[in-house]
C-alpha cells in the first residue's frame, strides 16, 4: 500500500520515469537519477500524500526506495 502510494508521487514528480521497473531496492541516485531538486519535489509530494513532515536532513539518509518507505511507515505509526 505504501509502495503504491509512493509510486503515485513518483509519477507526479517524475512523469518521464518508468515506474513499472522501480523496486524497493532501486537506488535513488544510481537507478532513478534523482538530483537535489527532484528530491525536494518528491519530499514535498510525499509530505502531502502521506500527511507527514520530514525532519531537517532526514532525506539525506535515503539511498534507495526502501529507505523512503521505511521512513514513511515509521512516521505514520
Amino acid at each position: 500500500m505504501t509502495f503504491d502510494r509512493l509510486m503515485n508521487v513518483f509519477k507526479q514528480v517524475m512523469p518521464y520515469a518508468n515506474t513499472e521497473h522501480i523496486t524497493p531496492e532501486s537506488s535513488l541516485t544510481l537507478d532513478l537519477h534523482i538530483d537535489s531538486v527532484t528530491l525536494l519535489m518528491l519530499v514535498l509530494g510525499i509530505e502531502d500524500e502521506f500527511g507527514i513532515r520530514f525532519e531537517n536532513m532526514d532525506n539525506t539518509a535515503f539511498s534507495n526506495v526502501g529507505d523512503v518507505i521505511a521512513y514513511i511507515e515509521s512516521r505514520q505509526a
